[in-house]
């Protein structure tokens, strides 16, 4: 069947320039012309051109535009992109990069999108590639080298390593982990299906390392260390312990000292690297080791590994398996993340938001806030009933009502003062046990003063806003009480939710603004109700 345009005349007649053009008739003062085999009207004649000639000149357009766009790319090269993004912040720089690179991959063209991403470093590639829409940033991690991939996942979370990758064949993701550290491949592979972990590690060429750090959780020491530290025994030869050495190559550049154990792998101490360089030949280890170190057990908690290592100012911290035998090391730069993951993760249970992420699934934020504000709508209620308590008093002294809000606010800040310097203390341990009577005695102390300056300002304010002496001594002495209970109960909330194995930072601010509000307000109106007769 002959193809037909979607203006019903055979697609043919368009690039045959000799057909002839002939008048056939007039009909109604309109002329009808012979085109080959066809008659058309004059009016439809023109309509055709006219679509024709917006055809050839939207794609004209499209087209031009589409050249100045790669002809402006192609002007700008490597070394100039580099130039200007040391200049900007890293932020637009990033942004700049995703939208050029979307625009490039729309287009096909591949080559220029691969120069501007190979010009940036790998965690901005990762970056890009995170802010690029999914279906483009896949297709290209689909072009990359199995190497550029792995270095690009030493600078990404697991999270997003998986969600990029971890749809991909075993066998193909198992040549990009064969090229990345055991760490980065464990992190990745906790966040795949067992099922899958398991075809992984069969395909990978060297699956060891990875597969005894799956042994550990993440948060533990175990799951934190480096495997393949330098090792020496104590009864070898400084020589042989320098010839071990240079079998790291490059990878010796970084470490400033090694590691001692006896014949059990049982750890002895430490070495040096100039100490072991500038020793006698004849010298063994064991001479010149250092005897006074540092050490944790497999399972211990990340954020104590953290603590160790910032109260001696250690570089590395070995590690211990349940015999004392050594397994590994934890770098400091394992670290600097767990710090900054540890401290976030407090402030944010302070504030009853903990495991949430500003671009988390919203179904995760409803669930991890959603129980606490009920659980808060709960005291608010329960604050309201105190009030209602005194709802006579109110109604006669229809001032109190005014300074209600000023009271509890004082003491809710106050309380959430204490209680935020008191649980990030505890969690960098800063606060022993034995401490905390000592702490409770602080701030009480500091809450009495804080009591009698603002007690004095709220009475005088209150005096001259109003005119009543009683007011102002009602409303002063309140105030005063009030951050005397904010003091105790923001340091002894977390000191108690200790002390019952629980987590001060999960709970605490929420009972800590409930005790101020509540007593707050039964302290105001209840004084109030007592020297109402001087009040109204």
């Amino acid at each position: 069947m002959r193809s037909r345009s979607r203006h019903g005349l055979d697609p043919r007649l368009r690039f045959n320039s000799k057909i002839e053009l002939q008048v056939l008739e007039v009909r109604d003062n309109v002329l009808v012309y012979v085109i080959g085999a066809h008659t058309l009207r004059s009016d439809r004649l023109l309509q055709l051109l006219e679509c024709g000639f917006s055809l050839v000149g939207n794609a004209w357009k499209d087209w031009n535009n589409r050249i100045d766009f790669w002809m402006e790319q192609r002007q700008r090269t490597s070394p100039e992109l580099l130039f200007e993004d040391q200049l900007r912040p890293p932020e637009d720089m990033i942004q700049d990069r995703v939208k050029e690179l979307a625009s490039l991959l729309e287009f096909g063209d591949l080559p220029k999108a691969f120069e501007i991403f190979d010009a940036l470093h790998p965690v901005d590639q990762g970056e890009v590639l995170d802010g690029l829409p999914s279906a483009l940033s896949r297709s290209l991690l689909e072009e990359l080298d199995a190497g550029v991939v792995a270095e690009i996942l030493e600078y990404l979370e697991p999270e997003e390593s998986a969600y990029m990758i971890g749809d991909r064949e075993p066998a193909d993701l198992a040549l990009v982990l064969d090229l990345t550290g055991p760490d980065v491949a464990v992190d990745l592979l906790r966040h795949i299906p067992i099922e899958k972990q398991f075809e992984i590690l069969d395909a990978m060429s060297d699956p060891a390392e990875v597969s005894e750090l799956l042994q550990y959780k993440d948060d533990t020491a175990g799951g934190l260390m480096s495997l393949g530290y330098p090792v020496v025994n104590e009864t070898t030869t400084t020589p042989n312990a320098l010839d071990q050495l240079r079998v790291f190559e490059e990878d010796a550049e970084h470490i400033n000292s090694v590691l001692v154990v006896d014949s059990d792998r049982r750890l002895v101490g430490s070495l040096s690297i100039t100490r072991l360089a500038l020793a006698r030949p004849n010298t063994l280890v064991s001479d010149i080791t250092d005897r006074e170190v540092h050490s944790v057990n497999s399972d211990t908690d990340q954020e104590e590994c953290a603590r160790v290592m910032r109260r001696y100012n250690l570089d590395l911290l070995p590690v211990l398996d349940k015999d004392g035998r050594f397994t590994g090391v934890i770098l400091d730069d394992d670290l600097v993340d767990v710090v900054v993951e540890e401290a976030t993760e407090d402030m944010f249970r302070i504030a009853s938001v903990g495991g949430e992420r500003i671009a988390g699934p919203l179904t995760n934020s409803l669930r991890r806030r959603l129980p606490w504000l009920y659980i808060n709508l709960a005291t608010a209620f329960l604050a309201a009933a105190t009030v209602s308590l005194f709802e006579t008093t109110i109604t006669r002294v229809v001032a109190l009502a005014v300074f209600l809000p000023v009271v509890a606010s004082q003491g809710g800040i106050g309380g959430t003062q204490t209680v935020t310097l008191v649980v990030r203390s505890m969690a960098l341990g800063e606060v022993p046990r034995r401490l905390g009577l000592r702490l409770l005695a602080r701030e009480l102390s500091l809450g009495l003063i804080h009591g009698v300056a603002l007690g004095a300002v709220v009475g005088l304010a209150a005096y001259l806003w109003k005119g009543n002496v009683t007011l102002g001594l009602v409303l002063g002495l309140a105030m005063f009480g009030n951050m005397l209970v904010a003091g105790m109960f923001g340091a002894g909330v977390p000191l108690l939710l200790r002390k019952l194995r629980m987590d001060p930072a999960v709970s605490s601010a929420v009972f800590v603004t409930t005790f101020t509000d509540v007593i707050g307000f039964v302290l105001f109106l209840g004084l109030a109700a007592i020297f109402v007769e001087q009040l109204v």
